[in-house]
């Protein structure tokens, strides 16, 4: 009896560890899309043109041109997204061992193992993390238009996930690391 009692206890201090919320699991699929699509943009050519006239005419009847960077296009970066959902399968749900937050795991970094999968524990998953997926489209579909204006900006800057996935669709919680003000040469109040 006490056995079985043990047994269930471990049972469910084990199930509580892995508890996660859907609003988790979007925040980092949609951290971990804004970083594929970082990374997917950085393979490109930067000073790849495109002509997005769209078959304008001026008063005089002749065609309006004009020419943008090929990865601030709109064209390219909506393709892109109809095909960035595809990398949500090389992530895994993982919780990490020292605190149990949850996390999602990229398992092949640079042509290797990932290093941190030595510190956190696999979420066994019923759908075989297929759900990852899903979350990615469902965070594109509800945010295509943040996501093309983040990433048509002439300057992505840094906190690009912070500044789509928390200040914007509202996934996440966090807000970006400020930099420290500095107080010398100012008059105290």
């Amino acid at each position: 009896m006490l056995t079985k009692a043990l047994v269930l206890f471990g049972l469910l201090a084990l199930a509580q560890a892995y508890s996660f919320t859907s609003q988790e699991v979007k925040c980092h699929v949609c951290k971990a899309t804004v970083t594929e699509l970082e990374e997917a943009i950085a393979k490109e050519d930067s000073n790849k043109m495109a002509d997005v006239s769209g078959f304008r005419l001026d008063a005089q009847g002749n065609t309006v041109s004009k020419r943008v960077r090929f990865i601030k296009s709109e064209m390219f970066l909506t393709e892109l997204m109809e095909k960035i959902c595809e990398k949500m399968d090389d992530y895994l749900k993982a919780t990490y061992k020292s605190n149990g937050k949850f996390t999602l795991l990229k398992m092949i970094v640079n042509g290797q193992m990932n290093p941190e999968s030595s510190l956190v524990d696999f979420v066994q998953d019923g759908d075989l993390n297929k759900s990852l997926g899903h979350f990615c489209n469902e965070v594109l579909e509800d945010n295509d238009e943040i996501f093309l204006k983040a990433f048509q900006a002439e300057e992505l800057g840094n906190d690009l996930d912070i500044k789509i996935c928390s200040e914007q669709a509202r996934y996440c919680d966090e807000s970006p690391i400020q930099e420290e003000y500095d107080f010398d040469g100012k008059e105290e109040l």
